[in-house]
């Protein structure tokens, strides 16, 4: 198994269980800052435990997108698998607008984050600041193209790299890639780069049905509480709101429980090409703006209340 990403959130928890859970063989490309990101230190987690397990796991850190990449990591593959499947996590875009809806203002929350997990620690009520709004530039065309290349061309520059190595097999080899189903009126992923990047993605994963025969899979996850979520203007609002319903229903996952469900892709009468895994998330979104309007400063702590440790 090959995994773009597996250093934190949501490809993190999927690693962990084809490691220990499934007891797979996990090579993942991971891009963190050696200085200033906590990747590197789960990697090197996961390496240690998975070697003590006698199993197998080799990270690289770097560019998954750079020429040269894929074969270098093929190369510690062939001879060893027959299958290789791909799961596509690679969370690097431009949280912009696209020119023509201009720049623009959403309402976001001020967060505390964990200083060593680097996530955002809702544990606490004194860790909600402020309810405001946050300004969202428009993206240039560096911010697209590099997002497209990122976010949207890279399961089908893997998938060509591996298919030349013969480790793509019709009818067995998986092609995922976690996607997050947008709303069509949401101001900042449906306006931008990012929405451009996963109509990209969905469209190479049809390509990579047709030429090469791999089963391809688009895993939908709900808004998660990760590393990146405080880069996306909202996307802590979002999370934090959202969580706090689906607990008060009963329906919330956290990152380890998506991580196991995201294994259904790889039952055998899993013939499905969408992996919902935010259908309770989605199912919440109308009761999220209806508080998302409501929130104000005398509420704020009040309103995530849920959410915070005994």
């Amino acid at each position: 198994m090959i995994i773009l990403g597996g250093s934190n959130g949501i490809t993190r928890a999927v690693a962990m269980e084809l490691l220990f859970g499934a007891r797979a063989a996990v090579f993942g490309v991971h891009y963190d800052s050696e200085k200033m990101q906590i990747g590197v230190h789960h990697v090197a987690a996961l390496s240690e435990r998975a070697t003590a397990e006698g199993l197998t796991a080799r990270f690289w850190n770097t560019d998954a997108t750079k020429p040269g990449v894929p074969e270098e990591v093929i190369a510690e593959l062939a001879g060893k698998y027959r299958v290789v499947h791909l799961i596509n996590g690679i969370a690097a875009g431009a949280t912009k607008r696209y020119v023509e809806h201009g720049p623009t203002t959403v309402k976001d929350i001020d967060v505390a984050f964990d200083p060593i997990l680097q996530v955002p620690d809702f544990s606490r009520p004194e860790n909600i600041r402020r309810v405001g709004f946050v300004e969202v530039e428009v993206a240039t065309e560096a911010d697209i193209e590099r997002t497209n290349r990122f976010m949207g061309a890279s399961s089908l520059f893997w998938t060509e790299a591996l298919a030349k190595a013969g480790l793509i097999v019709a009818g067995q080899s998986i092609v995922g890639f976690c996607d997050y189903d947008y709303e069509p009126t949401d101001p900042v992923y449906a306006m931008g780069p990012l929405a451009g990047a996963k109509k990209l993605q969905r469209e190479t994963m049809a390509q990579i049905r047709d030429r090469f025969g791999a089963k391809t899979v688009r895993i939908c996850y709900p808004a998660v509480a990760t590393t990146a979520l405080g880069a996306i203007p909202g996307g802590l609002l979002m999370y934090g709101l959202s969580a706090q319903i689906l607990k008060e229903r009963g329906q919330y996952q956290d990152v380890m429980e998506l991580g196991a469900g995201t294994m259904k892709m790889f039952e055998p009468g899993f013939a499905s090409d969408i992996l919902r895994l935010d259908e309770a998330y989605q199912a919440a979104l109308p009761e999220f703006h209806r508080r998302e309007n409501a929130l104000v400063p005398e509420n704020l702590q009040a309103s995530f209340s849920a959410l915070y440790a005994p």
